[in-house]
């Protein structure tokens, strides 16, 4: 399971990486390796989820994306409470994730994954998605970011999305 995790990371990281966009690097989470995945791993069976499991069901062998088990990683990001390096692990999952299901199944897709989700739940996960483009040296500000980002993925990021609004791991 560590190995199949790993590897959806690693190749999306790649992939992306030389794709110009918004991280060059692919990972803007900072670089995340084995020992990071099992240390998160070790975190989610304490709270009494198998992150490995869930993610091997999202990404099943036939392509067919599992929505339920892609919800029930989406619901786990309530369990942190800081950027520390589980939650930036974790980021770096749901990053991925979204670049590899919007690509297989299309944003639209994932979108609605999210939107089924709590309200607390989608603030997390918008969050998760928007701060690697806190990071970017192209854009000066988070509003200019989010504006231009918005048009890109309006779906994922809407009018009433705040970035860190409400959320201790995110709040400036």
């Amino acid at each position: 399971m560590t190995r199949i995790l790993l590897a959806i990371l690693l190749a999306t990281a790649a992939a992306h990486a030389r794709t110009p966009g918004p991280t060059p690097d692919g990972q803007p989470f900072g670089s995340i390796g084995p020992p990071d995945v099992d240390r998160l791993q070790k975190f989610a069976l304490t709270r009494g989820f198998n992150l490995k499991t869930e993610m091997a069901r999202v990404y099943s062998p036939n392509n067919k994306l599992d929505e339920e088990a892609l919800g029930r990683v989406l619901v786990f990001s309530r369990q942190f409470n800081t950027l520390d390096r589980n939650a930036r692990a974790y980021g770096q999952i749901i990053y991925s994730s979204f670049l590899r299901i919007g690509e297989v199944a299309g944003v639209p897709q994932y979108v609605k994954i999210i939107d089924r989700q709590r309200p607390d739940v989608q603030q997390r996960v918008r969050d998760f998605l928007f701060y690697p483009f806190t990071r970017h040296p192209k854009f000066r500000s988070e509003e200019e970011a989010l504006k231009q980002i918005r048009n890109i993925y309006p779906g994922v990021f809407p009018k009433h999305f705040q970035f860190g609004r409400g959320d201790p791991i995110f709040a400036k």
